[in-house]
């Protein structure tokens, strides 16, 4: 019998993770926010990835032309990790990577942000996500009895159907 190493899933996704942030300039990128010098704080990303993007029914192509609908693109990441491996804020068990404090989860996050061009998405849009978030946690603060019970901010994108023209190319070899 050969000796075979189990490593658990957050060893195997940390290992993935190396090769990822070896690029110095994705690493500076994604450290520039987490240690909250960029403009796009965790609060925003949270809320773009979770609230506007499924109430305004975000989608985009990247540079590689693939088609990113980043609601549904969230949540298939989230059932395939769970949400301790895949979160944008520094929950859970905190490990050193290259001299920041966060968590595999937190990087497994910021690495779908970066290759699906989230991020840029974000950095692009800036103004009018902020502004949604700042008028929607308005309303819910501004109520008689302060802040009120959580409810659904918008209708989800998988009970509704959406149409998206995308242009496909097929070809044969």
């Amino acid at each position: 019998m050969t000796d075979t190493v189990i490593q658990s899933k957050e060893q195997w996704v940390l290992h993935r993770l190396e090769g990822f942030y070896a690029n110095p300039v994705t690493f500076a990128r994604v450290q520039s926010i987490l240690q909250g010098e960029s403009k796009l704080s965790l609060r925003l990303i949270d809320w773009f990835v979770t609230n506007y993007s499924k109430k305004q029914n975000v989608s985009f192509l990247t540079r590689d032309n693939k088609h990113v609908i980043v609601y549904l693109v969230y949540k298939a990441h989230l059932k395939a990790y769970n949400k301790k491996m895949f979160d944008p804020f520094c929950r859970w068990k905190r490990i050193q990577f290259r001299g920041l404090d966060t968590t595999v989860g937190q990087l497994n996050f910021f690495e779908w942000a970066v290759q699906d061009e989230v991020l840029d998405y974000l950095e692009a849009h800036y103004d009018e996500i902020h502004a949604d978030m700042e008028a929607c946690s308005q309303v819910v603060t501004n109520t008689e009895e302060g802040r009120r019970k959580r409810h659904e901010l918008s209708r989800s994108a998988t009970k509704s159907v959406r149409r998206h023209d995308v242009r496909v190319v097929v070809s044969f070899d």
